[in-house]
Formats: C-alpha cells, sequence, structure tokens
C-alpha cells in the first residue's frame, strides 16, 4: 500500500510563498478550486468504497476504512482553512484605516 500524501496540502503548495516571479501569477481562486476538486473526489470515493461494502462485493474492510479516514481528515482540513480565511477576513473588515 502507497501513502499519498493529503490533497488539500499539496493544493495549498502551489500558492506563492516569495516574492512573485516574472511572468507568473498567483492564482488563488485556481488553487482553492483544484483543494475542492480534490476532496469532492475523495468524498464520493470513500462514499463508493461504502456502498459497494454495504451491497456484499468483495472490498477489505480496511481499505474502506482507510477512504473514509482520508475524505474525513481532507474535509476537516477543508473546513479549518475556511475557517481561518473568514477569520482573516473579519479581521480585515475590522481594521480602521
Amino acid at each position: 500500500m502507497a501513502v499519498e500524501a493529503i490533497g488539500a496540502v499539496d493544493a495549498l503548495r502551489l500558492l506563492p510563498t516569495g516574492p512573485a516571479e516574472p511572468g507568473r501569477t498567483a492564482d488563488f481562486s485556481a488553487a482553492i478550486g483544484q483543494g475542492v476538486q480534490h476532496l469532492e473526489g475523495r468524498l464520493q470515493a470513500a462514499d463508493a468504497a461504502t456502498k459497494a461494502l454495504a451491497s456484499g462485493k468483495d472490498v477489505p474492510v480496511h481499505e474502506v476504512m482507510i477512504a473514509l479516514e482520508q475524505a474525513r481528515m481532507e474535509l476537516t482540513f477543508a473546513v479549518e482553512v475556511r475557517n481561518r480565511l473568514l477569520e482573516s477576513y473579519q479581521e480585515l473588515a475590522r481594521m480602521q484605516l
């Protein structure tokens, strides 16, 4: 079994952290969109694995549990990222100019 990185973290690596490189534009919405698409894929894979196990197909239980846990962890991570972005926006809105 191969160990994979959490996809949402991989999507955040696309964001620039230093000075802008010439010819490269920072597209935050594209990085967030890729993260959401990856999350949806994980959720659908976990749902498909659960349905296959419930329908009596020959699916190892540990693989279903791994798929469910990966989906849960990535969903939790996405919610935390959303919470931090919302808190940052609210903090900026409270700033007096």
